[in-house]
């Protein structure tokens, strides 16, 4: 991983995952995200150098300069790198993270009833 480089991994399987990485994509100021599958190689060996396996499970996961952010700070700082107004949205992470996050649990468990979940996990 260089330095520079900025580092998403999400749930391939899910539909709202998969919308939120084509949407991100299109919005990005620069071109230096990378995209990782949840169940890839990849975000396993990044998940044993950075974090655990149970940080990473229901929650996007931002790898930014060496430091992880998962939930709802990992959103809210995505959204410093995009066009337009979206980094306005930064403003919530004046919010204690028990509450962005409970909101965060809250979509996490239900993305699958509520966006549908995709039977052919599709690499970004």
């Amino acid at each position: 991983m260089e330095n520079n480089e900025v580092l998403v991994i999400f749930d391939s399987n899910c539909n709202l995952c998969l919308q939120s990485i084509s949407f991100l994509k299109r919005k990005l100021k620069k071109n230096d995200f990378s995209f990782i599958p949840l169940d890839s190689p990849s975000s396993v060996e990044l998940a044993l150098r950075y974090m655990s396996d149970f940080q990473m499970r229901n929650s996007l996961v931002l790898i930014q300069k060496g430091k992880v952010y998962v939930r709802s700070s990992a959103v809210l700082r995505i959204t410093l790198y995009l066009k337009g107004l979206w980094p306005l949205l930064s403003i919530f992470l004046i919010v204690p993270v028990p509450v962005r996050d409970f909101i965060y649990n809250i979509i996490a468990r239900n993305r699958y009833r509520w966006f549908g979940k995709c039977e052919s996990c599709v690499s970004s």
